[in-house]
């Protein structure tokens, strides 16, 4: 599946390239507070490279205002996937970006043959809890200290097939 125009206008969805980790690596510091949080500019070149991974970004006017990631596992008996990671600058929050970010990443991973996918969040944001529930995802365990000293997470799951409730 290959990125293609979205319908928020003049943001276009592209896969990522080697020389946009800088980019990306920039995007997180202005989107996460802690270092934990967030990919260092090895960690998303190698990213980047994984056959297993699908990254995409959401560019506006050559500017990277997104970026989003999944991975696929495969063992013996099925294939799951993970949205491993998703941000989006400060200031293009608002713009459905996440949205068609995180659409398009579960979109490509059940395509692959994903029949479950999973993701982390961190407990306080409530805003992306609520997104992932529109989208099919249930709670599946709490993660005390997931993301360091009293900052805790939340194991979530979808099944591929779900029909999603949220809709453009």
């Amino acid at each position: 599946m290959t990125p293609s125009r979205t319908r928020c206008p003049h943001i276009r969805l592209r896969s990522a390239e080697a020389g946009d980790a800088a980019s990306i690596y920039e995007l997180e510091t202005s989107c996460f507070d802690r270092a934990e949080e967030m990919f260092n500019r090895r960690q998303l070149q190698r990213l980047i490279a994984n056959p297993r991974a699908i990254v995409v970004v959401a560019e506006r006017k050559g500017a990277i205002m997104g970026w989003a990631a999944g991975l696929l596992r495969r063992d013996r008996h099925r294939c799951s996937g993970r949205l491993y990671a998703i941000a989006v600058h400060p200031d293009a929050q608002g713009m459905r970006i996440g949205k068609k970010l995180t659409d398009y990443v579960l979109k490509t991973l059940t395509s692959h043959g994903a029949q479950r996918i999973f993701l982390e969040v961190h407990a306080e944001n409530q805003k992306a809890i609520n997104l992932y529930h529109k989208m099919g995802f249930i709670d599946r365990k709490y993660l005390t200290n997931y993301y360091g000293p009293h900052h805790h997470g939340i194991r979530m799951m979808r099944p591929a097939t779900v029909t999603q409730r949220a809709r453009d």
